[in-house]
């Protein structure tokens, strides 16, 4: 009775009994054909769900790269900059009327025009090509170069009767241009105050200055460039006007004249930043900006444009998305070759 008991121990004692090994190998086939299926199994969930979060984070770069388009910002940008050099001008054309007033007060030309050489020709209103001083009857007192200006009497005459109806720091004129040369000249207006006095009081005169804005904001005008392939950028006004663009041929041009008309659209319907439209068959995207710290010194309202091709603008994107679904399209095939080893290698342990 105590031979099978025997032999049952031997096994479990001394496992290099056959039986012992049998057993042994057995419950190891066992154990290996469970972690198989559980890996077969987890790989099987594991290759939809990687396709699905390649494909999702190729979306997600793709949007990156055409939300991370600088044009809008860059239009913001050259905006905010023109603004603020267009209003320091008319400061130091206020801070020069001051000087002025003196020479004003006693009516000599010939300090007028000793004073106007000596503060306006240097620093910021360098730039300046022509001044004139006018009382207040619009009886010219005094001048700087004024050939310069003397084409524009006309323009002075109308510019000096809004600013004393309408008073104010400053006031420019609409935008004259010499399609001739090729360039946009705008007429400052300031009135000439004793220290002491705002715009607000009774002012002594007048100061006149005539400026190349197309020549002068020039250097201040971004050139969107990706990928080595040039944009454009360019100020009109919300007449349709190009005052002054990176490409000298268009200042001068009406905005739908050339194709642009969709550009205006939107600016007078308020609608600025980003944007995609096409010119004369051609894909461009677009970022747009209002000179917002201009409104009421013109007769118009101003805005920047910058605009670039949109196959070049997209470029980044579209190599992004090819690269994701080239990572999809290999690492779905090599989860799917492992997955069907491990199930291949479980059906083998399982036999």
């Amino acid at each position: 009775m105590t031979e099978p008991v025997d032999d049952i121990r031997a096994v479990h004692v001394n496992p290099d009994l056959p039986e012992g090994r049998a057993a042994r190998s057995s419950g190891g086939r066992s154990t290996l054909w469970r972690w198989n299926v559980a890996l077969v199994i987890f790989l099987m969930m594991i290759i939809p769900s990687s396709i699905m979060v390649i494909l999702y984070y190729r979306e997600v770069m793709a949007t990156y790269y055409v939300t991370r388009n600088p044009l809008p910002k860059s239009a913001r940008d050259m905006a905010s900059g023109i603004s603020r050099v267009m209003v320091q001008d008319i400061r130091d054309a206020m801070l020069l009327g001051k000087s002025l007033s003196e020479s004003v007060s006693k009516g000599s030309a010939g300090e007028i025009h000793a004073d106007l050489g000596k503060y306006a020709t240097t620093g910021t209103l360098g730039h300046f090509a022509g001044w004139a001083v006018y009382g207040l009857d619009g009886t010219r007192l005094g001048e700087f170069d004024y050939r310069n200006l003397a084409p524009y009497e006309k323009e002075t005459e109308k510019l000096l009767e809004r600013l004393r109806k309408n008073g104010g720091p400053a006031l420019f004129s609409s935008p004259i241009f010499n399609q001739t040369n090729r360039i946009t000249i705008l007429l400052l207006a300031v009135p000439i105050l004793k220290a002491g006095q705002t715009s607000a009081d009774k002012p002594m005169g007048y100061l006149v200055g005539a400026e190349n804005l197309s020549g002068f904001m020039y250097p201040y005008l971004y050139t969107p460039r990706k990928q080595g392939a040039p944009g454009l950028s360019y100020i009109a006004s919300s007449g349709g006007h190009i005052l002054a663009s990176s490409n000298n041929l268009l200042i001068g041009e009406r905005m739908d004249g050339i194709g642009l008309g969709h550009v205006l659209d939107r600016f007078h319907r308020g609608q600025s930043g980003g944007f995609k439209a096409s010119v004369k068959g051609d894909r461009y995207m677009f970022g747009s900006a209002l000179m917002s710290d201009l409104q009421g010194l013109s007769t118009h309202s101003w805005f920047v444009v910058l605009q670039a091709p949109e196959d070049v603008v997209m470029a980044k994107a579209r190599r992004m998305r090819f690269i994701m679904d080239l990572v999809a399209f290999v690492v779905a095939p090599v989860l799917f070759s492992v997955d069907c080893f491990f199930l291949f290698r479980s059906l083998r342990s399982s036999t």
